[in-house]
């Protein structure tokens, strides 16, 4: 598996990661298209299963925090480690640059692999998108 960074300029690599974006959250999760593809500037990633590209995750740094978001994994991918390589190596990228603590926002179902990743729920249950989500920060 390979990860690779997205250049802000690269469209086709974009639009790749658009593509699974819209294939997990718009039509599996039923999140409207705006409030997923929101245009807020983000560095954002591909992990690739040979040459094809089966999932992608942004990051976006805040004030005083960084925010990983839109991890998603196309539906026959998952459960095989894609999820978590995608996620340790970008961790592992934001901490060359930033020593600020790192946060997400995970669905219920994805707490197990948050937890994993050494990451600890905070707070109570909130919606996004009619979603249940914890709040989560990286204690690695």
């Amino acid at each position: 598996m390979k990860v690779i960074h997205i250049n802000s300029d690269n469209e086709i690599l974009l639009e790749e990661a658009k593509r699974i974006r819209i294939k997990v959250f718009v039509e599996e999760q039923n999140v409207p298209f705006e409030e997923d593809w929101d245009g807020v500037k983000s560095e954002n990633y591909l992990i690739y299963k040979g040459n094809k590209p089966v999932g992608t995750m942004r990051w976006r740094e805040l004030e005083t925090k960084i925010k990983i978001e839109r991890v998603a994994v196309l539906l026959e991918y998952r459960n095989k480690g894609i999820g978590t390589k995608l996620v340790r190596t970008v961790i592992e990228e934001i901490r060359l640059l930033s020593n600020k603590p790192i946060i997400l926002h995970s669905q219920i179902l994805a707490l197990p692999l948050y937890k994993r990743l050494n990451f600890e729920p905070y707070g109570e249950i909130f919606y996004e998108a009619n979603i249940a989500h914890y709040a989560m920060e990286f204690k690695g």
